[in-house]
């Protein structure tokens, strides 16, 4: 153990969008078998009136390694352009599309290239344990990884320049698209990249978009119609789902213009009063309670949202809720993004909040805001106490949302924890600026296993300080204790363990000065530990001892077995494999003893590791055996992988061929579930001998890595 710790609905935006931790599909590169991805969201429905920038597009990807930028208003269509483009020529790309939103116009920050490229890594076969932490180095490695692949890459909704620079290719062979509502100048004059600008639709061609969509074949009000709404595509379609009804176009114009002059807006030159002004006849047409569903939604801090979060949000059950999102959806007012999972297009979460600011109270909003983070803390915490049973928990009190927060196994944990990161993320930062500041340090806290499981490692450093600022905040000792030794375990897995050192010792001088022995060997548990990262095993070893004194002197077993088995992996990394098992020995007993699986599965794959060190293969193959088993009852895949694969390399040697295959082809199929490229390591060890190529794998990462 180491630290505790955008589509049919409107023409303007491409839906469906990936974003970061949630981007699809593999690239086969020669080290898996992981599809080509095809992450494109769906193409928008009545696409007209585009030819001209479709031609070009085509002749420019037939360009070498070509940049195209194309730029315009908002509810334009120009994610709808580079979608529909992508999409009719998506087979001359036969080695995949890449897409995401980069979230460069939006009430989030802008999208980290780091989290991009750690997407797109992962569709490419790149296992987490392998991502580098490092901007340059993901960006050098991404490059390297599509060199030579027939690739289209959409950037869409881009704010900088900055922003695209790191994702771009360098292979010859591939095509990039940007979408963005800024000219990107930067882009243009050092990348190269040609700009391709997006205008509103021509008359006659809005004037076909509404008609084909409203049914109306009133040519003069049409025309109207779709000039009052500047000729975007977002309003046309908003228009007509408005006028699809057997009512005549003058009559719906005149209501619309009567009372409020809000037709008025569309004629003037500002864009965006234009687009809220239609935004209103839909908005002013919703039942009451929809209506404040509506406005209570757009304080959602992610970029898009499920129905038990939308629940805690509206205060409703989750069948009026599931109601009301339909009925919203219904109206192109939300848009469904997956599996009850929905969205607001950009632009109408903009009005939607300038509604909610209007008719909601300061309170009506913080209590809304309060009840969803509540419901985010406690769904986390859920999901860590199925991840990691074992380990502390932080404190929940009785208050705030009372919806279910349970999970079947550890992957439905894991899936929510996947689904709602890039909600979860800005979250805490909303109960920072709501002054909950409970909130801001015990989520981060709950979420450090899974971030670190999934290698979020800019995520895991980012909340991890923020929780080190809030429990500072409430002058809370306790929970500053543990959010520094998040911090320092964030900072470790980035390799900057003199960083970690500095947070882990001054959470040591905290505990010790709120006299928390407990807290004050887990500290010194984490100092020694980051020594060993560093190589300094000597002291590492000595701290060591302390943290396992002070576990001893308190009576935690389970800390025992843990500091027992750290200890062990010391002894066997100074060259004293004797010592090494007697450690490991220990840790058994304690780990049996509280009934602490992994631990106990740890211990025995040391003794294993001890013993093949001592050439005692017979005893490491035992040891290894009874590793596989535990692991297989506690449902530790990775820990299984590493057993059965240092098992069969075993028994091959000692020329126990069936079991040994046996063991080889399971570990394969377990890394396959992971997605570890390591499998295709184990498939080359089969076949160098059993088969006919003859290549080693390489070690898989060792039990005894913090």
């Amino acid at each position: 153990m180491n630290a505790d710790g955008k589509s049919n609905a409107f023409d303007g935006q491409a839906t469906h969008v990936v974003q970061a931790g949630t981007i699809y599909g593999g690239v086969n590169n020669g080290q898996n078998s992981l599809p080509a991805p095809r992450q494109l969201p769906r193409a928008a429905t009545c696409f007209t009136d585009r030819a001209d920038p479709m031609a070009q597009l085509s002749e420019l990807a037939m360009a070498e390694n070509e940049i195209v930028l194309i730029s315009g208003p908002a509810g334009v269509g120009k994610s709808a352009l580079a979608v529909f483009w992508a999409h009719s020529v998506k087979q001359q790309f036969p080695d995949g599309q890449l897409y995401v939103n980069l979230r460069g116009y939006d009430r989030l920050a802008p999208l980290p290239p780091e989290e991009v490229l750690h997407g797109f890594l992962s569709a490419l076969g790149m296992p987490a344990d392998r991502m580098p932490g490092d901007l340059s180095a993901m960006s050098a490695l991404f490059r390297s990884l599509i060199d030579g692949k027939r690739l289209l890459l959409v950037a869409d909704n881009a704010g900088s320049s900055d922003q695209v620079r790191p994702l771009l290719p360098a292979s010859p062979v591939c095509f990039t698209v940007v979408t963005s509502r800024n000219r990107l100048s930067s882009l243009t004059a050092v990348d190269g990249a040609t700009h391709l600008p997006v205008r509103p639709l021509d008359t006659p061609h809005a004037v076909e978009l509404f008609s084909r969509l409203s049914g109306h074949r009133d040519t003069d009000g049409a025309t109207q119609l779709v000039l009052r709404c500047g000729r975007l595509p977002l309003t046309v379609r908003m228009a007509a789902r408005l006028a699809s009804s057997d009512a005549s176009l003058m009559t719906l114009l005149e209501e619309l213009t009567s009372g409020n002059d809000r037709l008025e807006a569309l004629s003037a030159l500002d864009e965006e009063l234009e687009v809220r002004s239609v935004f209103s006849w839909s908005y002013e047409q919703l039942p009451p309670a929809t209506a404040r569903a509506f406005r209570l939604l757009s304080l959602h801090a992610g970029p898009d949202f499920s129905v038990p979060a939308a629940a805690a949000l509206t205060g409703l059950s989750e069948t009026d809720t599931l109601r009301v999102l339909r009925r919203l959806t219904a109206v192109n007012m939300l848009e469904e993004t997956g599996e009850r999972r929905y969205a607001y297009h950009d632009l109408l979460r903009d009005y939607a909040r300038e509604q909610a600011a209007a008719e909601e109270s300061r309170q009506d909003r913080a209590h809304a805001l309060k009840r969803e983070l509540s419901f985010y803390l406690r769904m986390a915490d859920a999901a860590d106490r199925v991840l990691v049973p074992e380990r502390q928990h932080v404190p929940l009190d009785r208050g705030g949302y009372q919806g279910k927060a349970l999970f079947t196994d550890p992957a439905a944990a894991l899936r929510w924890c996947d689904a709602e990161l890039s909600s979860l993320v800005p979250a805490v930062q909303q109960a920072v600026e709501l002054g909950l500041d409970e909130v801001a340090w015990k989520l981060p806290v709950a979420l450090v296993y899974f971030l670190r499981s999934r290698r979020h490692n800019i995520y895991r450093l980012e909340l991890s300080t923020t929780a080190v600022e809030a429990s500072r905040r409430l002058r809370d000792r306790w929970a500053e204790a543990w959010s520094l030794i998040c911090l320092g375990g964030a900072e470790s897995d980035l390799e900057r363990h003199e960083d970690a050192l500095v947070h882990f010792t001054e959470a040591l001088r905290v505990s010790q000065d709120i006299n928390d022995r407990r807290w004050e060997a887990r500290s010194t548990y984490n100092v020694a530990w980051t020594l060993r990262l560093m190589g300094r095993y000597e002291e590492a070893l000595h701290r060591q001892r302390e943290a396992l004194v002070i576990r001893q002197e308190t009576g935690d077993r389970r800390g025992e077995s843990i500091s027992l088995s750290e200890i062990g992996a010391l002894e066997l990394n100074l060259g004293r494999p004797a010592q090494a098992y007697a450690e490991y020995e220990r840790a058994l007993v304690a780990a049996r003893e509280t009934v602490d699986l992994s631990a106990e599965a740890k211990s025995l794959h040391g003794l294993g590791d001890v013993c093949k060190t001592q050439g005692h293969t017979s005893d490491a193959i035992g040891w290894y055996e009874q590793a596989v088993l535990v692991r297989r009852r506690v449902g530790d895949m990775p820990g299984l992988a590493r057993s059965l694969v240092a098992l069969g390399r075993l028994l091959a040697a000692v020329g126990r061929a069936a079991v040994a295959q046996e063991a080889l082809v399971e570990a394969a199929e377990v890394l396959d579930t992971l997605h570890d490229p390591t499998a295709e390591d184990v498939r080359r060890f089969l076949a160098g001998h059993f088969g006919q190529a003859k290549e080693n794998p390489r070690e898989p990462r060792s039990d005894t890595d913090g």
